[in-house]
């Protein structure tokens, strides 16, 4: 792919942050405006109608996002190239990225970020939450972990400026987590980053981040809309 400025670059960091916010707000918005014009009802919406239209909104912000990024850049580079989606070995990439999340696992719940009794059970608001698990595990490791680290290299950066800016770009893309939420976030993101590096491809990061999601959403979820992160 050809180069860029560092302004421009900069650009596409902060739209790669900001697009999946706003059209996942957008989204979840349509949503419980519908449940309210159907309804009639006063106030709040309910817990249930968040818990359905919140992962929605991420579900649908994602997958957008994916898509609009690679429509601008579908002539310059295959979608494999600008995702950093091709593997010379997956089984091992994939095996590597289980192990990862599986230790970030381990880490939340010890830290009791979630609660290891809210991790391995599977109620109506999980199943509920699988669509966003999913996305999140895929679409935020295309962006963060791929296209990011395409528009860093670009522009002239090397290991540790994508490593530290796709870091703090994702934890900047979950604000709504509060401070400590982002935090957390950009310590995962790191880890992340380092195996992109290491296997030179996102599906380490994919793998990890969809077994670390599985096991603490919607719990995560729920513990940032009440406001526990602080």
């Amino acid at each position: 792919m050809d180069r860029i400025t560092k302004t421009r670059a900069i650009s596409w960091t902060a739209a790669t942050i900001i697009t999946p916010l706003i059209i996942g707000w957008m989204g979840s918005g349509f949503y419980i405006g519908l449940w309210y014009a159907k309804t009639q009802h006063q106030g709040p919406p309910l817990p249930a109608v968040l818990a359905r239209g919140i992962p929605l909104g991420i579900t649908i912000g994602l997958w957008a996002t994916v898509f609009l990024f690679w429509l601008a850049h579908r002539k310059r580079a295959a979608f494999s190239e600008l995702f950093a989606a091709s593997s010379l070995n997956l089984s091992a990439d994939l095996l590597y990225g289980l192990c990862l999340g599986a230790v970030w696992v381990v880490i939340y719940g010890i830290f009791d970020v979630v609660a290891f009794r809210d991790m391995f059970v599977f109620r109506t608001d999980k199943a509920l939450s699988l669509p966003a698990t999913f996305s999140a595990g895929f679409c935020e490791e295309f962006l963060f972990r791929g296209f990011l680290f395409a528009v860093i290299t670009r522009a002239g950066g090397g290991v540790k400026s994508q490593i530290a800016i796709t870091s703090i770009a994702f934890g900047l893309a979950h604000v709504f987590w509060g401070p400590w939420g982002m935090l957390w976030t950009t310590g995962l993101g790191a880890t992340f980053a380092v195996a992109r590096v290491w296997r030179g491809n996102v599906w380490p990061a994919v793998a990890a981040h969809t077994v670390l999601n599985l096991c603490i959403e919607p719990a995560l979820l729920n513990k940032a809309v009440s406001g526990g992160f602080g």
